[in-house]
C-alpha cells in the first residue's frame, strides 16, 4: 500500500514539460510542380503508335530454304587397298648402337660446358 501511494505521488507530481507534445507544421512554401515530370507524363498519355504499312517489312526478306545435304564421297576400297599394297617401300637407314652413345656423349659435354659459363 505504501508503494502504491509514492508511485501515484510520483506521477501527479511530475512537471507539464515531460508531456509528449506533438506539433504538426504546414510547408510554408507551396510544393514546386516538377515540370520535366508533368511533360513526361503528358507525351506518354499523347503518343500514339503509327500503323504499320502492310507490304514492306516482306520486300527485304528472303524465304529460308534449307541446304542440300552433301553427298558422301565415292571410295574404291579394293582399288586404294591393292594400290597401297604395291607402293614401293622406303626404309630409313639403321642407325647403329655406336652413333646413338656417341650423339648422347655430346649432348652431356655441351651441357656441362654450359653449367661452366
Amino acid at each position: 500500500m505504501f508503494a502504491a501511494r509514492l508511485l501515484t505521488r510520483a506521477a501527479v507530481a511530475r512537471p507539464a514539460s515531460y508531456m509528449a507534445v506533438r506539433s504538426f507544421t504546414a510547408p510554408s512554401a507551396p510544393m514546386m510542380k516538377d515540370i520535366l515530370k508533368d511533360l513526361y507524363i503528358e507525351e506518354i498519355k499523347n503518343y500514339k503508335p503509327a500503323p504499320e504499312a502492310k507490304g514492306i517489312d516482306t520486300s527485304s526478306v528472303k524465304t529460308f530454304s534449307a541446304p542440300v545435304a552433301p553427298q558422301a564421297p565415292a571410295v574404291d576400297a579394293a582399288a586404294d587397298l591393292s594400290a597401297w599394297e604395291t607402293a614401293n617401300v622406303e626404309i630409313a637407314e639403321a642407325i647403329s648402337e655406336a652413333e646413338v652413345v656417341e650423339e648422347e656423349e655430346e649432348e652431356e659435354e655441351e651441357e656441362a660446358e654450359e653449367a661452366h659459363h
